[in-house]
This record gives C-alpha cells, sequence and structure tokens, in this order.
C-alpha cells in the first residue's frame, strides 16, 4: 500500500434534517482538514451524503465544499437502501465511514479511526458514541441508561458494531458480497447483521476508544414511550439478526435460544422493576423496565415478527420476509 494514495469517504445518511445536516458536514470537513500529513498523503478523503427523503431536499449541501462533497438521493425506503447506495456511489474508495447526520465528532475523531486501520489493516474500526440528553429528558430515560453504550478498551476484537461511528474496508465487503439486508431495512439491525458477517467471513472489527462522537438525542426521543420502543424494536432485531446468521434447519436454534431468553428476560425485569418500584429506586425500576420491553422484542423477533422503527407512515408490528442470502455486489 505504500506510496499508493487511496481514497476514502464518509458516508452521512439523512433523512428530513434540513437544520442539522450541514453543522455535522462542516465538522466532518474540518476533520478532514485536521489530518495529519501522514494520513493525507496516504488517504484522499471526501465525503458522500445520501438523502434518503422521497423527494431530493439536501442537494445544496455541496455548495459548503464542491471538491471533497458529492450528494446522492435514494428514495427507496428503509436504511439498508441508503446504505447500500453508499457501498454503490463508493465503488473506487477504499475506505468508507458510516456517521450519523446529527453525529458530533470529537477532537481527532477521523484521524484516530483511520490511524488504527493503518496500523492493524483490519477490516473495520468502530468507535464510541455519547449520548447527549436534551434539558427536557425525562428522569426515567437518564435513570434508565437507555442511550447508553458500552466502550471497550482500544485495539479490542468485538462480535459486532453499530454504523453511526464505522469504518469499513470496502475491499473486503466486495470480496466477499456483503451487503445490508433490505428485508431489515425498515426494522433496524442491520449494521449488527453485516457486521456479524463480516466477522464470520475472517474479517476483524477493532474498538477505537478514543475515536469519540457525540449523538444529540431529539427531545421527542428522551422520553419514556419512545424508550421504551425503541428496547423493544432493539430485541426483536437482535432475534431476527441471530436468525439471519443459523444455519440450522428451520434455524431452530436461535429461534429456541430468543424464546427462552425472552421469557427470561421478561421475568428478571419485572422482579428488577418491581422492587426498584417499592423501593423507590429510579435507576432499578428503569432498568427493570428497560429488560422487560427488550426481552418481550426477542419474544416476538424469535416469532418473526417486529417493530417496523424505520418505516415510512404509520409505525407497526409487522411479519418479516423469511431471511434471505446476502445481496450480491451489483
Amino acid at each position: 500500500m505504500s506510496g499508493t494514495r487511496l481514497d476514502a469517504a464518509i458516508a452521512v445518511l439523512t433523512y428530513h434534517r434540513p437544520d442539522r445536516l450541514p453543522l455535522t458536514v462542516k465538522a466532518l470537513l474540518e476533520q478532514i482538514e485536521a489530518l495529519p500529513d501522514g494520513i493525507s498523503s496516504r488517504l484522499r478523503v471526501h465525503v458522500r451524503v445520501i438523502d434518503n427523503a422521497e423527494q431530493p431536499e439536501a442537494q445544496d449541501i455541496v455548495e459548503l465544499d464542491p471538491a471533497r462533497i458529492t450528494y446522492h438521493h435514494e428514495p427507496a425506503p428503509g436504511i439498508s437502501s441508503a446504505r447500500n447506495r453508499a457501498l454503490d456511489e463508493s465503488a473506487a474508495d477504499r475506505i468508507l465511514v458510516f456517521v450519523d447526520d446529527d453525529i458530533i465528532p470529537q477532537p481527532r475523531w477521523l484521524e484516530l479511526l483511520l490511524s488504527l486501520w493503518l496500523k492493524e489493516r483490519c477490516q473495520a474500526v468502530s468507535g464510541h458514541v455519547l449520548p447527549e440528553l436534551p434539558e427536557t429528558a425525562e428522569p426515567w430515560v437518564a435513570a434508565g441508561r437507555y442511550f447508553n453504550r458500552p466502550e471497550h478498551a482500544t485495539g479490542s476484537r468485538v462480535p459486532a458494531a453499530a454504523s453511526n461511528n464505522l469504518l469499513l474496508d470496502l475491499d473486503f465487503l466486495r470480496r466477499h458480497e456483503l451487503r445490508f439486508s433490505l428485508e431489515l431495512g425498515q426494522i433496524g439491525g442491520e449494521d449488527s447483521l453485516l457486521t456479524r458477517q463480516l466477522v464470520a467471513c475472517g474479517g476483524r472489527i477493532l474498538w477505537c476508544n478514543e475515536a469519540k462522537a457525540m449523538d444529540p438525542v431529539p427531545a421527542d426521543r428522551a422520553t419514556k414511550r419512545w424508550v421504551r420502543q425503541r428496547s423493544f424494536r432493539v430485541g426483536s432485531s437482535e432475534a431476527l439478526v441471530a436468525q439471519f446468521m443459523d444455519q440450522s434447519p428451520g434455524r431452530l436454534r436461535s429461534r429456541a435460544v430468543f424464546l427462552a431468553g425472552g421469557l427470561a428476560r421478561m421475568a428478571f425485569g419485572t422482579v428488577r422493576s418491581l422492587a426498584g418500584k417499592l423501593g423507590s429506586d429510579l435507576p432499578k425500576e428503569a432498568r427493570g423496565a428497560r429488560t422487560v420491553y427488550r426481552g418481550a422484542g426477542q419474544l416476538v423477533g424469535a416469532c418473526g415478527y417486529a417493530y417496523q422503527e424505520y418505516g415510512r407512515g404509520k409505525k407497526s408490528i409487522r411479519k418479516v420476509n423469511r431471511p434471505s442470502a446476502v445481496e450480491p455486489v451489483r
């Protein structure tokens, strides 16, 4: 790789966030400008904005820096359609970094992600995302730690990763024909599935704890109702991802595991939540409820159903199509 300057893209997926998007893209451009010569001489970085709205509405973002920003409109509903569009548009790139359209990268975020990849030649690098709750957040939400994510020592191998702060080696994805599942596009968990498939194909996902990004939580999500709904959706996604990975006949192994596990979580969570309520212990009550809703989601997912969090229009619980093979690279 020495002597060859590779292309790297930062993919920003956006959906109806015209006010927040320019702030995020400006922050990403600043990260590119701040890259040390040792990295910028080896990697040429640009930004791809993937607009997943029904009609194009963010094309003016290119005006911030026409030389470094490209805009692509992907009207097909579902987050997987937008992620796969980013893969398609990055056919000439070696590296693709996925971020959300409201991310606030912390100092040296991009440098640290790229440095770890250049050093280790791994197939993915995952950074740490920190939630930023609004002042209006219900106490229940903070007490239950609903938006908190685990962290690991830098260099640790992880079995899967979320795509809101994720670097992918596209050569590896193309070689193994890995794409984001359209069946999970309106549910979520498509990033967990792809990264688990990456590991199953022999790839390594390394954690970079210092590559931090703040994730501002919208006020309408910092409510008891929304976080319970999210916990339910996460549980159903976990069960469905396990079925996608399961090679046993009828995927009976994964279904049995999540049926039993879902029931156990609901029982344990109920006891913990009641104990917290009786003892006026809000964190215990809220975390117990989180466990209950996640367990309920696992039960539903084990039966092939899921909450359509990323669907357009009215949200509901629907039957999920039978898991199919990974979609080939176009």
